[in-house]
């Protein structure tokens, strides 16, 4: 068992409180090598500010897209506080490079 450090932004502490509540049990990144590494039973330690927890990966998959992971796991799991799917890509692609990097990589999807 690893553990891996996750940082969200001080901006994005609405959504690491649906980590910590349990509302939120799909943690995304776009699906670099460095994520792809990750295995079921490791231990990411995420962070915001100076809060963090700490979530079990209970299985991983990666999706090719935004819209293949939505159909699958649904919004309410992965975005709780977005309204649909436009909403959803908007907050994906706001980090430099992410709309480019999720069409090279796709998502790796834990589910915690």
């Amino acid at each position: 068992m690893k553990q891996h450090v996750l940082k969200f932004r001080a901006s994005d502490k609405a959504e690491f409180q649906t980590i910590t509540d349990g509302k939120k049990t799909v943690e995304t990144r776009a699906a670099t090598d460095r994520y792809k590494k990750f295995e079921v039973g490791d231990v990411l330690v995420i962070k915001c500010g100076g809060e963090q927890v700490e979530k079990t990966i209970k299985k991983i998959k990666i999706y090719s897209g935004v819209d293949e992971l939505i159909e699958s796991v649904g919004l309410p799991n992965v975005m709780p506080l977005v309204k649909d799917i436009e909403e959803a890509k908007r907050a994906w692609y706001s980090y430099p490079g992410y709309k480019e990097k999720i069409a090279e990589y796709g998502l790796v999807a834990w589910y915690i």
